[in-house]
Order: C-alpha cells, then sequence, then structure tokens
C-alpha cells in the first residue's frame, strides 16, 4: 500500500492542530489587544494564519509529509520568537508546542527539532532572568525524551497494523486490501498525468501438481521462494500481491509503451530459470497483461488480465498474453 493509511492519520492530526492552533491562540489575540501589546497581536495572528494555510494546503494537495515537516519548524520557531518578544507570560507555551512536535515528524526529528529550539531559547532570550535555567532543561529533557519514548513505541504499532492489514503472513506479498487501494491511486494518477500503467495476473502452472506430489509444507515454500524471485527482479514501486492461492497481481505504475514486451518476457524467463521444486524440477507462470485503457475501473481493469491469462492457459502455459482490448 502506498502510505495510505499513514496519509489520513497524519492528515487528521494536521487538522487537529489547526483546530487547536485558532482556538487556542484567539482568545491571546484578543487579551493582548486589549492590553495594547501590538506586536504580540501581530506575531500571535502570524501563528494562526500561518498553522491555518499549511493544514489548508496540507488537505488539498495531498503533500502530508512535506506539510508536517514544514509545520513542525514552523511551530517551534514560532514558539521561540513568542517567548523573546513576550517573555515570561509565553514561556509555557514552549510545552505544548515540543510535544505537538513528535505528532508531525517523526520522533528521532522530532527531538532534534526540540534540542535545537531549546538551545535557542537559552541563547537568544532573557526568561532565564525569570525561570530557573535548571528547572527548565530538566522540564524540557523529560518532556522531550518521554514524548520520544511514546511516538517511538507508537510508530512501531502503526508499521505493525500496516503490515497487518496489507501484507499476506505466507508469502510477504502485498494482499488484496492493499492491492485495491494501489490500483485506485494507479488509475486515478493516470487519468490526471496521462501515464500508462501496466497490470498483469500471475499463475504457477501445474502448481496443484506440486501440492500433491510434494506436500503442501513444499507448496507454501514454492509460494513464498515466487514471491522472492519476483520481487527481485522488479522495480522498487512496482507491487505484487496475492491474488488467491497460486495467482497474484503485478501492478506496474510507470512503464514506457516499448518495454512491456521486455519487462514482462525478462521476468517471465528468470522465474522460469530460478523457480524450482526440492528436486530440481522447474516451475513455470503463465501471464495475462494489459496496459490501462481509458474509462477503465478496477473490475474491468483486473477481468481483462484475467482474460488474457485464460489464453496463455489455452495456449499451453509458461507464456506471456497481452490483451490490448478497450472495455
Amino acid at each position: 500500500m502506498i502510505n495510505q493509511l499513514q496519509e489520513k492519520y497524519q492528515l487528521s492530526l494536521l487538522l487537529l492542530l489547526g483546530s487547536v492552533a485558532m482556538f487556542g491562540i484567539l482568545p491571546f489575540v484578543a487579551i493582548r489587544y486589549a492590553e495594547g501589546n501590538t506586536s504580540a497581536v501581530i506575531i500571535d495572528i502570524m501563528l494562526i494564519l500561518g498553522i491555518v494555510a499549511l493544514v489548508g494546503y496540507a488537505y488539498y494537495s495531498k503533500r502530508i509529509r512535506l506539510i508536517s515537516a514544514v509545520t513542525a519548524l514552523f511551530i517551534n520557531v514560532g514558539v521561540v520568537i513568542v517567548v523573546i518578544a513576550n517573555g515570561f507570560e509565553s514561556f509555557f507555551w514552549v510545552y505544548p508546542v515540543f510535544a505537538s512536535t513528535f505528532i508531525l515528524i517523526k520522533p528521532i526529528e522530532a527531538l532534534c527539532l526540540n534540542i535545537i529550539a531549546g538551545v535557542s531559547l537559552i541563547v537568544l532570550s532573557d526568561i532565564f532572568n525569570t525561570v530557573s535555567l535548571a528547572s527548565y532543561v530538566i522540564t524540557i529533557t523529560m518532556l522531550s525524551m518521554s514524548t520520544f519514548v511514546y511516538a517511538s513505541h507508537s510508530a512501531k504499532q502503526f508499521r505493525l497494523l500496516e503490515t497487518l492489514n496489507t501484507v499476506d503472513p505466507l508469502t510477504g506479498a502485498f494482499n488484496r486490501r492493499a492491492m485495491n487501494t494501489d490500483i485506485q491511486a494507479a488509475l486515478a494518477n493516470a487519468k490526471r498525468n496521462g501515464t500508462q500503467p501496466l497490470l498483469a495476473i500471475l499463475d504457477l502452472d501445474y502448481f496443484k501438481k506440486v501440492n500433491d506430489q510434494y506436500g503442501h509444507g513444499v507448496g507454501d515454500q514454492v509460494l513464498k521462494d515466487f514471491v522472492a524471485i519476483t520481487t527481485s527482479h522488479i522495480r522498487n514501486y512496482d507491487r505484487l500481491y496475492r491474488f488467491g492461492g497460486e495467482e497474484f497481481v503485478l501492478l506496474i505504475p510507470w512503464i514506457s509503451d516499448d518495454q512491456h514486451t521486455s519487462f514482462i518476457e525478462n521476468l517471465r524467463t528468470a522465474i522460469k530459470k530460478e523457480l524450482t521444486t526440492p528436486d530440481g524440477k522447474g516451475i513455470t507462470v503463465s501471464f495475462g497483461v494489459t496496459p490501462w485503457q481509458p474509462k477503465a475501473t478496477i473490475d474491468t481493469w483486473l477481468q481483462r488480465a484475467d482474460e488474457a491469462l485464460y489464453q496463455a492457459k489455452e495456449q499451453g502455459r509458461d507464456c506471456a498474453v497481452f490483451s490490448n482490448k478497450e472495455r
């Protein structure tokens, strides 16, 4: 899966941060205005507008990771400026800002940013004429380290959850849930950018005989070997999914027209050469391949590939059939 779950989660955190920024800082704008502190009012308004603008851009552009990093940098720089400008009255904003950094970027990145912002406050502000420097260092260190541990654990749990939801537990290939999400994204990208992704259904020939002759344990190992071999011969952004049993789907998000045949044939040849039974007998694979066609849906795209695979089986297996039929 192309990080869909993580991006949705990160976007929800950005939206939450935007809401907190608006309703948390806005009252202080009124307070500073009533006190006649024009510079503080301007800084607070700039912080609100900046955060809201970044969150809005993330929502519409879907560039979640980049905007999260920019937002983390923005709020850390902002809190340093606010403390320098307002002194003790704004000092306690340091703690929620430092904690929020860990929900926006990777834990180690957040920790480094906290250190830079924390040291900047010590060097650039005169707040420590009022606040104990030792207390500040100890509390900020405890906050950053405890949040770092929690964020690291949460990230580990999130990766585990994502794996359980997107990876076939037997073979290590992606599963059908990930396939549906990725194909939908590939179709959207093809319509938007004019690229032509390629879809193939791969079926291990006479796989039932492997199970019958060697047992299901060997059959399972053959499936694992097939996935390992296939993934070693495709590009990093190509995706292999277990469709069911010994059938797999290969999604190639982008490839030039003149490379379709050579890419698939090279892959088929590599599998035939490297995939064997325990006694060294080769195992072949049949391919049903179809490029994306305008107006295609997930179902029609898969159906064209399935029809091409059926033709490959009819032609004697161990071959690739390409379907350019528009539907």
